[in-house]
């Protein structure tokens, strides 16, 4: 699993683990409790990923 940086309109909004980024995005979406809106393609249009950086996404070794 890789740890990915979770953006929404370009903000970062929190970190996921998954095997793929867009699996990232929807585990991100249902752990905010937002499950009801994980069909809604225009609602998902909103978020993005990218491979989490340590300083950057988050500040301590996260052991795999």
């Amino acid at each position: 699993m890789i740890l990915f940086a979770i953006y929404k309109n370009g903000q970062h909004k929190g970190n996921e683990r998954a095997i793929n980024g867009n699996e990232a995005i929807k585990k991100y979406i249902i752990a905010s409790d937002l499950k009801e809106f994980i069909n809604d393609v225009e609602f998902i249009k909103q978020y993005s990923f990218k491979e989490a950086i340590e300083g950057v996404h988050y500040n301590e070794k996260i052991l795999l």
